[in-house]
């Protein structure tokens, strides 16, 4: 009965030692909560897929978030003063723009920055993996764009079937202001993945050179 149900316990193991990119050996325990965590089957699984290490269970689920909670605040406090921890989180789900090109992006010009150059031909809709899986959160991103007016911008999921179901692929459609220019100018635009996992277009700016002697 319950054999369609390890299958699925055993890919999200599979999948989170996949992520990781962490050698087992590199592991020295591993800590079980939660009510599931006492399903015999369950604890079985659990330790054969971390090389049969014996599970450790000294905390329940209220407990441990109690605890991180308590330790972030402290490591957040000027009144504490704790060893240095470094907690990093990051989105399982790959982000892509989309956009539509245009004549000005021929006229771009090729340069050094480290800003992702979103160009494309005439009447051309591309996308791009703005942020890759695995990406750590509160992670911003520049685009650069040339264009002579304004121009939309759309957001997705790149990999529907990594989504939970029922969730869509398509996260929102970003317009971006641009009064009627003589030339291509170069627009910048933040992206950013914030410390929730969603992301945001934070703001849009016009960039002119102008040199004098």
């Amino acid at each position: 009965m319950c054999e369609p149900m390890m299958a699925k316990v055993q890919a999200v193991l599979d999948g989170a030692k996949a992520a990781s990119g962490i050698n087992m050996d590199e592991i020295d325990s591993v800590e079980i909560i939660g009510g599931a965590s006492r399903v015999p089957w369950v604890k079985k699984m659990c330790s054969d897929a971390f090389g049969g290490k014996p599970l450790s269970t000294t905390m329940n689920a209220d407990e441990s978030v109690a605890r991180g909670a308590a330790l972030q605040a402290a490591i957040l406090s000027p009144l504490y003063k704790v060893r240095d921890f470094k907690v990093e989180d990051f989105s399982p789900f790959p982000i892509n723009i989309g956009w539509m090109g245009s004549a000005a992006d021929a006229q771009a010009p090729v340069e050094d920055d480290q800003d992702m150059r979103m160009t494309a031909g005439e009447g051309e809709y591309k996308t791009a993996t703005v942020f890759s899986a695995q990406s750590p959160l509160n992670q911003l991103k520049m685009l650069t764009f040339y264009r002579k007016e304004a121009f939309d911008l759309k957001a997705e999921y790149a990999d529907e079937s990594a989504l939970v179901p029922g969730t869509k692929r398509a996260i929102g459609n970003f317009r971006i202001d641009l009064a009627p220019q003589q030339g291509a100018k170069k627009v910048k635009v933040k992206a950013k993945l914030s410390l929730n996992g969603t992301l945001a277009i934070e703001s849009a700016q016009v960039v002119e050179i102008e040199d004098f002697e």
